[in-house]
């Protein structure tokens, strides 16, 4: 799983089943396999290096441990001198990473990185643990929501502490999965002892709401109760109102008050969430931080829900028809934290109606084609109809719909789906293939093999296909790859070829992990590429003009190769004036294709701008790798304070020197007055001049 092996630029550190890659700094070294047993913390494999220097490109903040694993002090971007054995415990990679080192030593920034330097060569053990997860096996349950309440209870037996720091994703395991069978079978699972307990009415729409919540607060989940409560400690909260919202907000609540609390353990970060907490409330971090998890719980019911309702944004929301066949996919659901909306509430009917300027652009459907629709256009707006459905628009970035029709402005999701991305077998190199498809030549200016590939710890391989038949399209569908671009017409029959079309309906299989189909109304074969077996991709809900589909398929190509999931993608299109109504994930929208150089995606939006002086906001998309309840520090600032990475971060206001300085050396996502741009593309100082 984990492989280190000597690289150009020093030691390169492999998860071959997460398919990512860091590699620390050094001069040329041969690392030599060391015991596990040395480091404070689990890690999967180690090695031994010897150097007289190195440094972890994109590391700006890290912990300092003693040799017993006991913390000292988090670091954000000072000098430190090293006297004794100490463990450096780094942050935003993309494995979990730990170096050991011997004094003297000396701990200092370079860069947009971190630099160790030793007085002579000196022995350093590094020790990697992937963030790969999977559940431990499966609950079996009678098919009744008592029974799937029963599981649920268990969910929690995935969590490798009760204390406030499992709100680090890396410390909540994965919940077992569920199945149907005419008996219950635990499976060997036992739920924490924490004495918490949701009680909810008797049916499949009030236990599924209560998933998440049940997980993260290791609580069981009885089934019969009037109006749904929780109790903590002796101490009872009525859950009033809609259950899914009031279930919503406690999960919200306690999370962010975990967060909190951890800084007065195992990592005593300066959290900008605690002072702004502090700044609205009487809080106790330390005391919260020792007490038993019902007694914190309690203790944290009894903070005003105002202080804390606006100082996290959340991630996920899922719309889940409350009906047996959906219990299936309660584990992924609650591993993701996300917000359970069950019934899933729906806006007016969609026609699914094709964009305002359709018949004035070249749309990829052909001529021909074209006018064989329009003498049966109101056929298609029926079936549309028929077929998609809109649910409640959310305030989450990511947005899921759990049941029949797909879903406008959301991602349609199958628990198969996401067991594939459990089963993701190591790749026999950390290599990211992408495949480029394009069968109309006018189409040709949106698949650039320069669209990827932009990382210098990645490595791409691009392959390009033109004017394939439908053998060849076949072959190419059959042979495995990272990702598959698209570009060209979707009709009824299916995907246009040099010689008809091939209906992906009619493949058994696909080597295809996950895709981008950027043709007109593409969902229904993009479903097909994930029932053949592909994790997930984007597909189109309507008709899309040339234009703005070339436009859309350039975009998503450079956000997913910076690491952003499908659900953050389709987040940052919907920012540059794009509708997102036009596009639907289906499969897992939590598939990334590449890795985040800073850990979390970030994407930077550019809000007002002086004579002298821009306001720009972070907006941070954890990712599965990198879930909710990570921590980042933006470039821009160098008080060492640490946000939590999810949503609106903060907003800052700086000079257009400062903002050039800090910013253009990264490749980040700007938006500026609706349009998408690269720190590393363009001249932020240029950003004065259009105003």
């Amino acid at each position: 799983m984990i492989e280190f092996e000597s690289a150009d630029r020093g030691l390169r550190i492999v998860d071959t089943l997460e398919e990512v890659e860091y590699v620390v700094d050094t001069a040329g070294v041969s690392p030599a396999r060391a015991s596990t047993d040395q480091f404070p913390t689990p890690v999967d494999d180690a090695v031994r290096i010897r150097t007289d220097r190195l440094s972890l490109p994109t590391v700006v903040d890290y912990h300092l441990r003693d040799a017993d694993g006991s913390a000292r002090r988090a670091v954000a971007g000072q000098e430190q001198s090293v006297t004794e054995p100490t463990f450096v415990e780094a942050t935003n990679t993309p494995m979990k990473l730990y170096l050991r080192i011997e004094p003297p030593a000396t701990i200092s920034t370079a860069e947009a990185g971190t630099r160790i330097s030793f007085d002579a060569p000196s022995t350093v053990l590094v020790g990697a643990r992937s963030l790969h997860r999977r559940p431990a096996g499966t609950i079996t349950v009678p098919e009744t929501p008592a029974g799937v309440a029963r599981g649920i209870s268990l969910f929690a037996s995935a969590l490798k502490t009760t204390s406030p720091e499992r709100s680090f994703p890396t410390l909540r395991g994965h919940p077992p999965l569920l199945e149907f069978g005419d008996t219950f079978d635990a499976g060997g699972f036992e739920r924490p002892a924490t004495g918490i307990e949701i009680q909810v009415p008797h049916d499949y729409a009030s236990v599924f709401s209560v998933a998440p919540l049940s997980y993260y607060l290791g609580a069981a989940v009885r089934t019969g109760a009037g109006t749904p409560r929780l109790v903590a400690a002796d101490e009872t909260t009525l859950l009033r109102g809609d259950l899914g919202e009031a279930a919503a907000a406690t999960l919200r609540h306690c999370f962010l008050l975990d967060c909190v609390a951890r800084t007065a353990g195992l990592y005593p970060v300066s959290l900008q969430e605690r002072a702004a907490l502090a700044d609205r409330t009487t809080i106790e971090p330390e005391r919260w931080y020792d007490l038993p998890i019902d007694r914190r719980t309690a203790a944290y019911l009894s903070v005003p829900r105002e202080a804390t309702e606006d100082l996290l944004d959340w991630h996920l929301t899922a719309d889940v028809t409350p009906a047996a066949q959906n219990a299936a996919i309660l584990p992924f659901v609650a591993d993701d934290l996300a917000i359970v909306r069950s019934p899933t509430p729906l806006a007016e009917q969609s026609t699914s109606a094709a964009e305002p300027d359709e018949l004035e652009e070249f749309f990829r459907a052909d001529d021909a084609r074209a006018e064989r629709r329009g003498r049966r256009s109101t056929q298609n707006a029926h079936a549309a109809a028929d077929s998609v459905r809109s649910p409640v628009e959310t305030d989450t970035y990511g947005h899921i719909w759990v049941g029949e029709q797909f879903p406008m402005g959301a991602s349609k999701p199958t628990v198969d789906a996401y067991r594939r991305r459990l089963d993701r077998q190591p790749a026999d190199d950390s290599t990211t293939t992408v495949t480029l498809v394009c069968n109309d030549e006018a189409m040709l200016e949106e698949v650039d093999e320069e669209l990827y590939g932009f990382f210098d710890m990645l490595t791409f391989d691009v392959r390009s296909h033109h004017d394939l038949t439908k053998r060849e399209l076949r072959s190419v569908l059959e042979t495995e790859t990272s990702f598959l671009h698209y570009v060209g017409h979707v009709e009824d029959e299916g995907v246009q070829c040099a010689d008809g079309y091939l209906d992906l309906r009619t493949l058994s299989e696909t080597g295809v992990e996950a895709f981008l189909l950027n043709g007109c109304r593409s969902y229904e074969q993009g479903q097909a590429l994930v029932d053949a077996g592909a994790f997930g991709g984007v597909a189109t809900l309507t008709s899309v003009s040339n234009a703005k589909a070339t436009t859309t398929g350039r975009h998503l190509a450079h956000l997913l190769d910076a690491g952003f999931d499908f659900h953050g993608a389709l987040d940052v299109i919907r920012r540059i004036r794009i509708s997102r109504q036009n596009y639907v994930v289906v499969g897992d929208g939590r598939v990334t294709i590449s890795q985040s150089d800073s850990g979390t995606p970030l994407l930077l939006t550019c809000d007002e701008r002086g004579p002298d002086q821009v306001t720009v906001t972070y907006h941070e998309y954890p990712t599965a790798t990198f879930n909710v309840g990570s921590m980042t520090r933006p470039y821009i600032e160098e008080n060492g304070t640490q946000y939590l990475a999810v949503g609106e971060m903060a907003t800052f206001t700086v000079s257009y020197e400062r903002l050039v300085e800090r910013l253009s050396d990264h490749r980040i996502p700007i938006v500026v007055d609706g349009e998408l741009w690269w720190t590393n593309s363009i001249d932020l100082s240029t950003l004065r001049d259009r105003q």
